[in-house]
């Protein structure tokens, strides 16, 4: 293995996002975008979607294709102008809203902007009909291109995507843990488990500790993030625990 599962890189070893199962845990290699802490707290995908408000086109594309791609091609040309870095889209995913499907494609990599367009390649050929410009066009990053500490972007807007078991430097590749058992800081005072039926685990989307749906209201669309492994309770049912199933990746 070129890197550990217990290490950091400053250069990237492996195609972001890569999967690797280990045991019973499941990681993704991933990019700090900013300093993580290694003390068990979730993580996010700092990446704006393309057309949010205020962020258009900042981390991804929404727009058109540059050129029609027809049936069997494994490339498509988006009329992205920035100026974007190779492999910018490496890892991401690419949304061609044709007329008869909507092409949904894995990006195996993307070859840098010449201020016209980003060609990125996929990991399957176009299929069922061909891609055309003005169908429309939705080019994802990585989930793992630009991980973050949770709270430091938008709070209430960011995904968790994992669990880094190490401190990790801004600009460093690494492991980042997306499932399985695994303990993750709980927020405190009212623990996941300390009464009855708080089974299930959802984030405290302030710092990316855990808490019981009592306090992270799923109704309010607070996101879950996996669910209690042992029980909890005993004699005056107000013990609680931090021993987790992560499901932030199947």
């Amino acid at each position: 293995m070129l890197q550990d599962l217990f290490e950091q890189s400053v250069t990237q070893k492996y195609p972001l996002g890569m999967p690797f199962k280990r045991g019973d845990k499941k990681y993704r290699y991933s990019l700090a975008a900013g300093n993580l802490g290694g003390l068990a707290r979730l993580v996010i995908n700092s990446n704006y979607a393309p057309g949010v408000t205020g962020h258009a086109d900042e981390d991804g594309f929404e727009g058109d294709l540059y050129a029609d791609a027809p049936i069997g091609q494994r490339y498509v040309d988006i009329a992205d102008t920035a100026g974007r870095a190779a492999n910018f889209y490496e890892g991401g995913h690419l949304i061609i809203y044709s007329t008869t499907i909507f092409h949904q494609h894995y990006i195996v990599r993307s070859e840098a902007g010449d201020g016209n367009k980003v060609r990125c390649w996929l990991s399957e050929p176009i299929a069922v009909e061909d891609a055309e410009v003005g169908d429309g066009v939705t080019a994802y990053r990585s989930p793992y291109s630009a991980v973050k500490a949770a709270g430091s972007v938008q709070v209430g807007f960011e995904p968790l995507i994992g669990v880094p078991l190490i401190p990790v430097t801004s600009g460093y590749y690494f492991w980042l843990l997306t499932a399985g058992p695994v303990c993750v800081t709980p927020t405190g005072v009212t623990w996941p488990g300390s009464a009855a039926h708080l089974r299930d685990i959802y984030a405290n989307e302030a710092d990316g500790t855990i808490q019981p749906p009592t306090l992270s209201d799923p109704s309010l669309g607070y996101q879950r993030i996996g669910y209690l492994l042992s029980v909890t309770g005993g004699t005056g049912s107000d013990y609680g625990d931090l021993w987790i199933m992560l499901q932030l990746d199947s």
